[in-house]
């Protein structure tokens, strides 16, 4: 296979990952494996991302443990924590193992609450403000916590980890910089229980307003948030089961255009040498 069909391939899993996932889904497990052997991580982290949670534990098992924890490790962490959760309890200690401290911990701490309660698909790398500082202090805490995910609304807790108001990103940048948070910030906001069912979040009058909802553990302590996209992914997760590709989905004229589609392009690029992918890692 040819320098450039194989750039074109890669190109092809980074930009179509889900269909790609779909396609690989239905090929035999040890050519999959094979062929994400000589893919590059960043490709091959993508596309099992996308993969069906059940094949993706399976497909890792196939794999190095070293080599899957380099892809877990690219990952959101909601997908991350679905792919464990279906492992063998043996190989997910390794996974966890191999994971860096943050996303270990992390991981350990959203495997505690059951695939279908909200808190298994939350986020918890949040900024959390103290309900204490002024919006100047607020700001500056803000910027300096890079690694956070970006949520919107900020939520406010006392020193005891209870949520005491939120406040938008907009408006704590329009505040006067030395006003107590507590006087710009929109008090009491509604919470959702972490062990409250997924599905019953659906209907939540909370998402009328907003794209997240903050979780509470049973002693009403911010334990991270909910985001409206990852209520929809838990859902479609918890759900999916792996169907053959629509033969007719216009994707598979997509993949003719390189051979005779993504199958073929497996079979091509597994009889590349290791070195000639290795050096586009």
């Amino acid at each position: 296979m040819s320098v450039g069909k194989i750039d074109l391939a890669l190109a092809f899993l980074q930009s179509h990952a889900d269909q790609a996932a779909a396609i690989l889904e239905q090929q035999p497990m040890d050519q999959v494996a094979q062929f994400f052997g000589h893919v590059p991580l960043t490709q091959a982290s993508l596309v099992l991302q996308k993969m069906l949670p059940q094949y993706a534990a399976r497909l890792c098992k196939s794999l190095p443990t070293s080599m899957s924890a380099g892809l877990l490790a690219r990952m959101e962490l909601s997908s991350i924590v679905a792919i464990i959760r279906h492992s063998e309890i043996d190989f997910r200690d390794q996974l966890l193992q191999l994971l860096p401290d943050k996303s270990k911990i992390a991981c350990r701490f959203l495997l505690n609450y059951p695939e279908d309660a909200a808190g298994a698909w939350m986020v918890t790398n949040i900024t959390i403000l103290p309900d204490s500082c002024t919006v100047e202090e607020a700001l500056a805490r803000l910027l300096a916590d890079k690694e956070a995910t970006a949520v919107d609304p900020l939520y406010i807790v006392d020193r005891g980890g209870l949520i005491k108001g939120s406040v938008t990103s907009i408006n704590l940048m329009r505040a006067t910089p030395n006003s107590p948070l507590s006087m710009v910030m929109h008090k009491n906001p509604e919470a959702i229980s972490a062990r409250t069912a997924l599905i019953s979040t659906v209907n939540n009058p909370g998402w009328d307003n907003q794209d997240t909802m903050p979780l509470v553990n049973r002693n009403q302590q911010l334990v991270g948030v909910l985001r409206h996209v990852d209520m929809r992914k838990g859902l479609n997760q918890i759900a999916a089961t792996v169907t053959p590709p629509d033969s007719a989905d216009p994707v598979s004229g997509i993949f003719e255009v390189y051979g005779h589609g993504l199958v073929a392009l497996l079979n091509a690029v597994t009889e590349v040498t290791q070195p000639s992918l290795q050096r586009r890692r």
